[in-house]
Formats: C-alpha cells, structure tokens, sequence
C-alpha cells in the first residue's frame, strides 16, 4: 500500500527539498510552494516530519473524488480516528467545481458525525471534483521546541536549514556565523553535525491516527551518525549571545558549538581548515534604514578579503551585496518573513 503526500515548504526552497527527499527515498515533483510526492511507501509521512529540515507542512491525500457521495467510501476514520474532525474547504482558483461547498460540508457531516476538534481534514475544490487531504504535522514544523526565545530578526529553522543548503555545506566543514543573533544557524549545523533528527522532541498530529504506531515514530527518531565539525557563532550583540546560549542548551547541542562576542567588521582568521562564513545579515525593511547597513556590508566584505582567503560564504540578505566587494558565484531567491530575499554565495579570493 502506498500514499500521496504534498510537502510545503518556505517560498524558494522547493528544489532543495526535492533533493532532501530524495536522500529519504521519496520521488518529488517540484511545485510552487513545495512538493507533490506519489507512490511513497505507506507511512512515510511519519518519517518526513520528524527527518525534513526544510518541511512547513505535510497533507497525507486521501483521495480525488468526483462527487459528495464518495465522501461515505473514503475509509477516514479507519485511517484518523472516530473524529471529530475539522474542515477547511478552499477553491482552485479559475476551475470553479460544479458541487458548490456547502453540499460537500454537508456530505462530510453525514458520512463522518459532526464536525469539532480533532485532525484537520482539507477539501480542494476544482473542475475535477474535491481533493481531500489531511494535515499529518500540527504545529509547523519550524516549532522544534529548543528555540523558546529570539533575538530583533529572529530566522525560522526551516529557513537556517535551507540556507544551510544552498550554500552547500555539509557537516564536516567549519562554520563560523559571523551575526549569529539567537543562534538558529549554528544551533542547526550543530544538530546536523551530531545526526540529530529535528523533530526528536515534538508531538505530530499524525500521533492521534490508529494507522501510526509510536514503534514507527520511535524508529523515525534514531539518531543518525555524527561528524565531528568546528562550529563557531557570533554577534556583537552581548544579549543575543545569552538567548544563543540558552537554546543551544535546551537543543542538547551546546557542547558542540563556541559563541563570542565579536565585530563581524573586524573578524580574524581562526586556527582551522578554510570553510563557511555564513550570515543572516540584518537588512533595511526588518531592521532600519537602508542606507544605514551599507557601512556594514562593505566592513564584512573588507574583513573576509583581509584574512579568509579560500574560504567560502554564504549570506541571507534582501540587497546591496554590491556593498560586500566580493564575486557571486550564485544568488538564490527565497522568502523570509514574508519578503523576497536572496541567498549570494561565493569564495574569498
């Protein structure tokens, strides 16, 4: 037996998730907004949510139905539970359905009993009929539980990961997050580096279905193998360092990281093999004026061609990367906070 599941994910990491689901034996077709996976063996979900570093969401689909009728066929409270169940009904924009929305709410209310709390079923409406799906996750998945504070421009795990992945860093490489603010890229690599799972302390809603045992989320769990990898973090911020060490600690990963107290205008060499700068760099729509951050951005570019030749970078920023004087090998837009951004990678010469 196997199941349908769409993966969302944050705006512009779509094509790297495909290749995150790949590494778990998934065939994903790439979408806006995410990915569209058939044929998976059944149960993959539950591995999808506790593994994905770059998964918002997953819908496990029940079913493409043609008509309300076939609601009574569709075995939900086989695969979910007695219910309640909750219900949102959305339309495909331009392919207005023949059965109008309420006719199917009302078919959903007599083949499964009144509507309330419980897992969240979907209905899309379209031409073809009513695709219904239900969400596997709860929470989003960014909400790990160790990162209970943040700093001014907090950056959403997911996010960090993906960074982390466009830049192509893998554990093994040294990491020094020149303005590491709360910490989530470093405390992220730090995971990775010590094969822990992301969703390894979090509840699921899938964990309600008489279909998932806890066996299966126990297995999903199991730490992977660990590469030991130099990590470091900092920020001029004194305050922001304290929040970074406290969710390293709640993580289980502060052994694993060094946080300081530095300028990223004035950074010098450390004693290790070349490997990634790496920075959400603060930007103007969430942190000030621009004009204010282009002293900045020329101070980091200048501090990395003083003394990091042969290292490679990578920063999440919105523009002005002109200001850095550094050559791009790659710029990658993705969206944070609600804003386009961009991921610029490149080497110091």
């Amino acid at each position: 037996m196997t199941e349908s599941l769409f993966v969302s994910c944050t705006p512009g990491l779509e094509a790297p998730l495909a290749v995150e689901l790949a590494a778990l034996g998934l065939a994903a077709r790439v979408v806006t907004g995410g990915c569209e996976v058939a044929d998976a063996p059944q149960g993959s979900f539950v591995r999808v949510n506790v593994q994905s570093r770059l998964a918002s969401r997953v819908a496990w689909r029940l079913g493409q139905l043609e008509t309300p009728a076939a609601l009574a066929r569709l075995p939900v409270s086989a695969l979910l539970g007695p219910g309640p169940f909750q219900l949102g009904i959305s339309e495909e924009p331009g392919a207005r359905c023949a059965v109008p929305a309420e006719v199917w709410r009302n078919a959903a209310v007599k083949a499964w009993g009144a509507l309330g709390e419980g897992p969240e079923l979907s209905f899309r409406l379209s031409r073809a009929g009513c695709a219904v799906s239900v969400d596997t996750s709860g929470a989003l998945l960014y909400q790990r539980g160790a990162r209970q504070e943040t700093g001014k421009a907090p950056l959403r795990e997911t996010l960090a990961s993906g960074v982390l992945k466009l830049c192509g860093w893998k554990p093994g490489e040294p990491l020094w997050d020149v303005t590491c603010g709360s910490g989530t890229i470093v405390i992220e690599a730090a995971e990775q580096s010590l094969g822990l799972q992301p969703g390894r302390a979090r509840p699921f809603a899938f964990q309600a279905f008489p279909s998932v045992t806890a066996q299966a989320l126990d297995e999903a769990r199991l730490p992977g193998p660990a590469v030991k990898t130099w990590l470091h973090g900092s920020d001029l911020n004194a305050g922001a360092l304290g929040v970074a060490r406290r969710n390293a600690r709640r993580g289980g990963v502060f052994e694993a990281i060094t946080l300081a107290r530095v300028d990223a205008t004035t950074l010098v060499r450390p004693q290790t093999a070349p490997g990634l700068i790496v920075a959400n760099l603060p930007y103007g729509k969430r942190v000030g004026a621009k004009f204010d951050l282009h002293g900045l951005y020329q101070g980091v570019g200048a501090a990395l061609r003083r003394g990091f030749s042969g290292w490679r970078f990578g920063f999440l920023l919105q523009e002005g990367e002109d200001a850095l004087g550094l050559a791009l090998d790659a710029r990658a837009p993705v969206k944070n906070g609600g804003l386009w951004c961009q991921v610029v990678t490149g080497r110091v010469p």
